[in-house]
């Protein structure tokens, strides 16, 4: 179980994994750039919902949905805390 102790090992380690998927996704063929934002929200919406269930991952969802429908984009070098599980 995570405790708060470890949010801020896991805060830094998604800050990482954020770095190196932004990195990858430079990387890509220039044809498949514009595709990479749709296949990472399928990759992390499977692994959300493996993560923490789907009832779960529906709520973390909608909180993030939130977020944008009041204009606030989750900035690349950091995260938005959406649930006790992100960090």
């Amino acid at each position: 179980m995570r405790t708060p102790e470890d949010a801020p090992a896991r805060l830094a380690d998604l800050q990482r994994a954020m770095q190196l998927i932004a990195e990858a996704v430079d990387g890509l063929p220039e044809e498949c750039r514009d595709l990479a934002g749709n296949a990472l929200l399928n990759v992390a919406a499977e692994a959300v919902a493996r993560d923490v269930g789907t009832a779960e991952a529906g709520r973390i969802f909608s909180r993030l949905a939130d977020h944008l429908g009041a204009g606030r984009q989750p900035p690349m070098s950091g995260a938005v805390s959406l649930s006790g599980f992100d960090a």
